[in-house]
């Protein structure tokens, strides 16, 4: 995060962030620019949820999340496996999503092609389901921000973003060995031609004269449709996230790619 934000454009009009995630650099760029306007999107159509009930629904989100910490304390397991299975709707959607990511392996989120998640329980003596404090603050910034959350493909900025715009795209990463491909976050998985298609747009907003920027794992894939002039390529050290032993969740290189 650190790297990232050392490499935020000084100035720039509207962001754009197409593979949302867990919103870290959304977060952190509003802590410097309060009045950011921000168009932010996801395929997964639970996650954008959970942002918008955050923001709408908070106290809804946290009572629901206290029902699933009071029953996950009785039976972890038997609970968490038949919340996994559970298909709820609205509210008790968007606390499953939150539920899930507290108490299951790494705080991974994955789905098969069918689109459940198949995550398995994590090993925690106290996961902290509810995280109340953190919940009402987020709800606070998104409230106060001018954000529009959309679950869409991440080529539809196109008809959005403008010259002077800063978009910050982070992909699904290439793998770099024929295990690594491990996370998808939706069922529909993030192939070669997807990438092709996400370097294609990069080129364009770049001609449009959009401030650019992406990560991605230091692939010879990633690295070669990205060879132009015009992009700057800085190779960064980061943490493998997928590990069950923290201590061996050994640093690897992966590039930062901009064009300002």
């Amino acid at each position: 995060m650190p790297e990232l934000v050392r490499n935020y454009p000084q100035k720039f009009d509207t962001y754009f962030e197409p593979f949302l995630g867990g919103g870290a650099v959304m977060f952190n760029l509003l802590t410097k620019h309060p009045g950011m306007k921000c168009h932010v999107s996801d395929l997964n159509s639970d996650l954008i949820l959970t942002y918008i009930a955050i923001r709408d629904k908070v106290d809804e989100v946290i009572e629901s999340l206290e029902n699933h910490s009071k029953n996950y304390h009785k039976n972890p397991s038997h609970y968490y496996y038949q919340v996994r299975e559970s298909e709820p709707t609205d509210i008790e959607k968007v606390s499953r999503l939150i539920f899930l990511n507290r108490t299951c392996f790494n705080g991974l989120y994955r789905v098969n092609r069918k689109g459940r998640f198949n995550v398995p329980l994590g090993s925690y003596t106290n996961p902290n389901i509810v995280n109340k404090d953190n919940l009402i603050a987020t709800s606070q910034i998104l409230q106060s921000s001018d954000i529009e959350f959309l679950c869409r493909d991440f080529a539809e900025i196109s008809h959005d973003i403008k010259k002077g715009d800063f978009v910050y795209f982070d992909p699904p990463y290439q793998p770099v060995s024929n295990t690594a491909n491990f996370t998808s976050y939706t069922n529909r998985h993030f192939t070669d031609q997807d990438l092709q298609r996400l370097a294609d747009l990069a080129g364009r907003l770049d001609s449009k004269g959009c401030k650019v920027m992406l990560s991605n794992s230091q692939s010879k894939k990633v690295e070669k449709l990205f060879s132009s002039s015009k992009w700057n390529i800085k190779k960064i050290t980061a943490k493998r996230a997928i590990n069950s032993d923290a201590k061996n969740r050994t640093g690897h290189f992966e590039i930062l790619i901009k064009n300002y």
